[in-house]
């Protein structure tokens, strides 16, 4: 198989962007960066654990009746794919997902037109590794969008080691049909390690320098790089129809 091209780039306007200081600091060190940032903080604190929100929110029926396919959500035989990049301590991404996600999903997803697929890195703090373990090992039992919902309405401060095992037990409890016991066997599975040193490989292909980072694929299988932040949905509704005439 050819090696994967890096995708064109084509900003969108009107993106709300992460500071410098939470920028990607080079995906093959990310392990070791987030080690050390955990270790820190575990002194600093005592090793205080993060408790479990008091009410824990979510999309309500946002995401139900669509299909999910490991970490693709909607028709898989949609012409158009928009890529994500993202982080589940990313709060950036958290804007995105709770602004901008959900007019994508109601004219885009729903009705077949598009198809996302989830990218999920570990870089930003403390909690990313692990937020990316349990994607990863949801996605094995079709629920990686529905759990990523969760953890983005009810995020945590990025600095810290919010998602504990108690907190995450929480929001996988609701997530309908999930198994709890198989998620956190899976999250620690030498093939989740792997499928996330492959997703690091391949941010680096498409030139990922923070998130959300968008990349949009059009029926010809040209793949577009849109840029990186939080981008207001008009932006996305321009990219999408000019891709779905293509």
């Amino acid at each position: 198989m050819p090696p994967k091209q890096r995708p064109n780039r084509v900003e969108l306007p009107g993106a709300k962007r992460r500071p410098d200081r939470r920028l990607l600091l080079g995906l093959l060190g990310a392990a070791a960066v987030v080690a050390v940032i955990a270790i820190v903080l575990s002194v600093a604190t005592g090793g205080h654990k993060t408790a479990v929100p008091t009410t824990i929110v979510g999309s309500g029926t946002l995401l139900d009746g669509i299909p999910e396919h490991g970490l693709v959500l909607g028709n898989p035989q949609a012409k158009v794919t928009l890529t994500e990049y993202i982080d589940t301590s990313c709060p950036i991404c958290r804007d995105y997902v709770l602004a901008t996600f959900p007019a994508i999903v109601k004219q885009y997803v729903r009705p077949g037109k598009v198809k996302v697929e989830a990218r999920v890195l570990a870089f930003v703090g403390p909690s990313s590794a692990r937020g990316r373990e349990l994607v990863l090992a949801a996605a094995r039992q079709d629920n990686a969008w529905k759990l990523t919902e969760l953890d983005y309405h009810n995020q945590g401060d990025e600095q810290t080691a919010w998602l504990t095992d108690v907190v995450a037990r929480a929001f996988a409890a609701k997530v309908p049909g999930l198994n709890i016991d198989t998620l956190f066997t899976d999250a620690k599975s030498a093939g989740v390690q792997a499928e996330a040193a492959a997703m690091d490989a391949e941010a680096q292909t498409d030139g990922v320098t923070g998130t959300p980072t968008f990349v949009l694929t059009t029926p010809d299988g040209k793949r577009h790089g849109l840029g990186v932040g939080a981008y207001p949905f008009s932006a996305f509704v321009t990219a999408l129809d000019r891709a779905l005439k293509g």
